[in-house]
């Protein structure tokens, strides 16, 4: 690695720490703010395995998932929500303001890639509750399997594919912001769309479950980790996963570059 790219890593490696800092100070500051983000984010968990506990109380297997690890996918996908809540949204809700009153000039300015710091900028600890409660359901929901090292593995790299995935979804469809000035309308059906990853892919039709793998990836998010923790690895599995996350970064980077060609700075 040259000097230069060091240096450049170093720097916003730097930024993301005060980034951090900064987040953690705020949510001290402001503790009433701060419960009350955590508790939301706790009763949204709840809200949400509520229909897979009753779906499971009626059968004792549906489509060859038991109820208990249909608690771990409900689990995966509440895990991979609350990071994005905690990194991602914050973001995401502020671009089309950015875009509209011409902050974003603040932004391309910045000595640090202003893509990265348009998605990175603004962190929520406080929704981090979500994440603990998510891996919770997943202990509980597996708590009777025997996964093997390479299962763990694979079920770890699918949670952070889907992670990257579904930002990768969320980031592309905020940057309809630089086109019609406001993106605002587009968070609610991205997050409903998200929802879907609450049950196993293959409990849907097979037109369903292509979108929800290869478009609105929210089966690799949650149902490909409990694969791997209850079915062991699978390489085809690791390749599409892998793939995808690829892909998705590389579009979101081409994206970024043609929605700011059209950006039209207060300035201009």
């Amino acid at each position: 690695m040259s000097a230069t790219r060091r240096g450049t890593l170093a720097r916003h490696l730097r930024t993301w720490r005060a980034v951090l800092v900064q987040a953690v100070r705020r949510d001290a500051q402001f503790r009433a703010q701060a419960w009350t983000t955590g508790l939301v984010a706790l009763a949204r968990i709840v809200v949400g395995v509520i229909p897979v506990l009753v779906l499971g109380a009626r059968t004792p297997e549906i489509g060859g998932w038991t109820a208990r690890q249909l608690i771990a996918v409900a689990g995966c996908y509440q895990l991979v929500q609350s990071l994005l809540e905690v990194f991602v949204a914050p973001n995401l809700l502020r671009l089309s303001g950015y875009v509209r009153t011409g902050e974003l000039d603040g932004v391309l300015i910045r000595p640090v890639d202003p893509q990265w710091f348009c998605t990175f900028r603004w962190v929520q600890p406080a929704a981090l509750t979500g994440t603990l409660a998510g891996v919770a359901l997943v202990v509980v929901g597996l708590g009777d399997s025997h996964p093997t090292p390479g299962g763990v593995a694979q079920a770890v790299l699918a949670l952070l594919c889907g992670t990257v995935l579904l930002a990768a979804v969320w980031t592309n469809a905020a940057y309809l912001a630089f086109w019609f000035s406001s993106a605002d309308f587009v968070h609610d059906l991205v997050l409903e769309a998200f929802t879907a990853g609450r049950y196993p892919v293959s409990l849907f039709p097979t037109a369903v479950r292509t979108l929800m793998i290869f478009v609105v990836p929210v089966g690799v998010a949650s149902t490909y980790p409990v694969q791997a923790l209850t079915r062991g690895p699978s390489a085809g599995q690791v390749v599409i996963m892998v793939g995808l996350g690829v892909v998705a970064v590389l579009v979101t980077r081409l994206h970024w570059r043609l929605a700011v060609r059209r950006y039209a700075s207060a300035s201009s």
